[in-house]
């Protein structure tokens, strides 16, 4: 034994409580002396999202409505390599894979795929194929047919679609010719309307002087030593 292997007694010195340093030194964010207000009752809860009274995030966020929810599709994957029990020329479809044992139930997502070697002509009708699997069935001497899925549109996409063939409509509209309006043989021409007079303060009746000519109403000087 020397000097540098002396040891003292484990639990003889014990560190010392360093606090304030943060999460990292094992004393917690508030440095082992809890919290203040709501934090020192017992059975303390706050709701799904507060954030301390601030506005939380989901209403800082633009509202999204009538958005369509993606359809998931449970695809069902089966290899070429198990169709080689079939017979031959025979029509494979996902009602015929059930009655074969093939498959557990029926799905409408089946997905052929190209792992396995395929000896047996088949007329293959499926809602996926990949390129590999095709090629084996042609190869095969058989057949490949796709099964379209029925798309269902949900209510943003009527609305959107309404959207759309109304703006055409408003379009052809605007674009279309006017008709031109083709005056009638022997047809009377209209007459003009006559201007309205202008009404003054004078109750609309022009006076006039000694000599016959145009004066303005109260018009006195024009009268004078004529009498």
């Amino acid at each position: 034994m020397q000097l540098t292997d002396l040891r003292p007694n484990e639990g003889a010195r014990k560190r010392n409580k360093r606090v304030g340093r943060g999460r990292a030194s094992g004393h917690g964010k508030t440095s082992t002396r809890g919290h203040n207000g709501q934090g020192q009752r017992s059975g303390e809860s706050k709701r799904f999202g507060f954030e301390g009274g601030q506005t939380p995030l989901f209403r800082r966020l633009p509202k999204i409505h009538n958005f369509n929810d993606v359809p998931e599709r449970d695809w069902v994957e089966l290899n070429v390599g198990a169709l080689n029990n079939l017979k031959a020329n025979a029509e494979v479809t996902p009602d015929s894979l059930v009655e074969c044992k093939l498959l557990r139930k029926h799905n409408n997502s089946l997905r052929i795929l190209g792992n396995g070697d395929l000896k047996v002509p088949l007329k293959v009708t499926a809602h996926h194929v990949t390129a590999g699997a095709k090629a084996k069935i042609e190869a095969a001497g058989g057949s490949v047919e796709l099964i379209v899925a029925k798309e269902i549109p949900g209510k943003r996409a009527k609305r959107a679609r309404q959207a759309v063939e109304r703006a055409v409509e408003r379009e052809a509209k605007r674009l279309a010719p006017k008709p031109i309006k083709q005056k009638k043989v022997g047809e009377p021409k209209k007459k003009a309307d006559k201007a309205p007079q202008p009404q003054g303060g004078g109750g609309g009746v022009k006076k006039t002087d000694a000599k016959g000519g145009k004066g303005k109403p109260g018009d006195k000087s024009k009268q004078k030593g004529k009498k």
